[in-house]
């Protein structure tokens, strides 16, 4: 009975025993870590059905057993142990990594976390014309996934043969199956993405409604905020090398010649207008449309610009981003080519030293005389710091 104990002292004591078996706790399907339609469990099947997934990347992941790699990677990649062939099997759910020789509980919480920290399961987009944020995404489908029918019903006005429809088809992994559920269109999609956005979003606060014990209001002593808890393992470290933080952060400032640094997730918000307005035919015809941004921290590190924009010469467009403080900086350049549509997203350059909450407003202006066009779309998505 002692053998193992000493075979594992003298791998520590040698750092040469890389093929280890898993532990014990590890070697056994367990349910409940983590639901199924979860972030957590969306990013960790994304990250392994990733191409790049190799064993070095889950090695980076925390997964230290070459044992416990191997069947995973066997498993995804099929007898003849080559990526991108007929006999692939990628993980459809959770519950097929965890039944993977060697996958547990700690196994899984390493996995998602990392995977997470990475973007993957990002389920940002837009179904039947209705867009969902990152977190609105999480929200609606943990929403779908966990609420009965019955108090969907009686809290929302959604379709109850929708209801119906959605909880026998649970668990609901994307948005994209949410979408293809009969009855489940375009206003199914908005009211679930409001009840989720009222019943698991932050809680707003004031300095009239001030929030409970233990949170910090991020709002100032005018303007509205978000309860956050600031006290995050890891904030202020530096991201690694694929811009990936713990559990909880977000990678913040990365650039060619940094590696960022991780901030608590609440210093990020996409801020959405779903607004439709025209924009008129040049060559000074232009329309602005502003979001208010709240519950963040002081100042931003980082900006994306969204847009859904019809024109027939969308080339002839220029968009400017006008802050809180009236700053304005070029978005897009008429003549810089195929304007990115949400959910792409246009990394924009904005002072570092200013307000990140308060509004924001687009300007999109038509250069060229001869066409029109519809806006009906704009999101901002910022990082921010204190400073």
């Amino acid at each position: 009975m002692q053998a193992p104990r000493l075979l594992l002292g003298v791998c520590l004591a040698l750092a040469s025993c890389v093929d280890e078996e898993p532990i014990p706790e590890e070697s056994f399907a367990t349910e409940g870590v983590y639901p199924e339609g979860s972030r957590e469990a969306r990013a960790a099947v994304a990250f392994l059905n990733d191409a790049a997934t190799d064993r070095a990347r889950l090695r980076a992941a925390g997964v230290t057993s070459n044992t416990t790699a191997k069947a995973v990677l066997g498993r995804r990649d099929g007898a003849d142990g080559t990526r991108g062939t007929q006999d692939d099997a990628p993980f459809a759910t959770l519950g097929e990594v965890d039944a993977v020789k060697g996958v547990g509980p700690a196994t899984l919480r390493k996995l998602a976390a990392y995977a997470v920290g990475g973007g993957f399961g990002n389920e940002r987009g837009i179904h039947h014309g209705v867009y969902f944020t990152e977190t609105q995404a999480d929200r609606t489908l943990t929403l779908v996934n966990t609420v009965s029918a019955d108090v969907l019903d009686t809290a929302t006005s959604v379709d109850s043969r929708a209801l119906a429809t959605i909880e026998s088809a649970r668990p609901i992994l994307s948005l994209a199956q949410l979408a293809s559920l009969s009855r489940v269109k375009v206003s199914a999609l908005r009211l679930l993405r409001e009840h989720a956005d009222r019943e698991l979003g932050p809680t707003l606060c004031n300095h009239e409604e001030p929030c409970p014990s233990g949170l910090f209001c991020t709002g100032g002593s005018d303007s509205p905020g978000h309860c956050v808890d600031t006290s995050v393992d890891g904030a202020g470290l530096e991201c690694s090398s694929e811009g990936i933080c713990a559990a909880g952060l977000v990678c913040a400032g990365r650039g060619a010649d940094f590696a960022g640094i991780c901030n608590p997730s609440w210093m990020r918000g996409e801020f959405v207008d779903e607004g439709t307005g025209s924009v008129p035919d040049g060559p000074d015809g232009g329309v602005g449309v502003s979001v208010q941004a709240l519950g963040l921290a002081t100042v931003p590190t980082d900006a994306i610009v969204r847009v859904l924009i019809d024109h027939p010469r969308p080339q002839d467009l220029a968009l400017t981003l006008e802050n809180t403080s009236g700053t304005v900086v070029s978005v897009w350049d008429a003549g810089q080519g195929p304007l990115p549509r949400a959910p792409d997203g246009i990394p924009v350059q904005v002072p570092g030293d200013e307000s990140a909450n308060g509004l924001w407003t687009l300007t999109v202006l038509d250069t060229v005389e001869g066409e029109q066009g519809t806006l009906s779309l704009f999101t901002i998505e910022l990082t921010s710091r204190f400073d």
